[in-house]
């Protein structure tokens, strides 16, 4: 009997670590900033990312070319991200020239985190997410 307890323990407990460590690893990598993403049922979602910074621009990388988000990114493009306890207004631009970039700045920044969650999610060879460029709005 001590047996099937092993085999039903590893058969929930490897799943249940395959799904907490990528979000672990997100959480307590480094800084994480909340982004309110438009969604098409019209209530925005709240949304934990990575942002990463160079030369007075800021990066954030959610969603594909084919996603909601993106395609409202085109009509509209105010970004609003809770960043360090204040809420902050962005001109967003999708970036896709900048993936390279993206990743190299968040390797650089999240280090160790960024390597586990590109070995859970196959590396930004697979990644089809578009960055996000993000440039403080003049009102805010």
């Amino acid at each position: 009997m001590k047996y099937v307890y092993w085999f039903l323990g590893l058969l929930v407990g490897i799943p249940v670590l395959l799904i907490a460590i990528p979000i672990a690893a997100s959480e307590l990598g480094g800084e994480v900033v909340t982004l309110e993403r438009p969604e098409e049922a019209g209530e925005p979602s709240r949304i934990r990312i990575w942002i990463v910074d160079n030369e007075g621009a800021s990066w954030i990388e959610h969603g594909d070319s084919d996603s909601y988000w993106m395609d409202h990114l085109q009509t509209s493009n105010e970004v609003i991200l809770d960043r360090g306890g204040q809420t902050q207004s962005y001109e967003g631009t999708a970036d896709p020239d900048s993936h390279d970039l993206y990743h190299d700045l968040r390797r650089q920044k999240y280090s160790w985190a960024d390597q586990l969650i590109e070995l859970f999610s196959g590396g930004r060879e697979s990644c089809d997410g578009v960055p996000v460029r993000l440039q403080l709005s003049d009102d805010a």
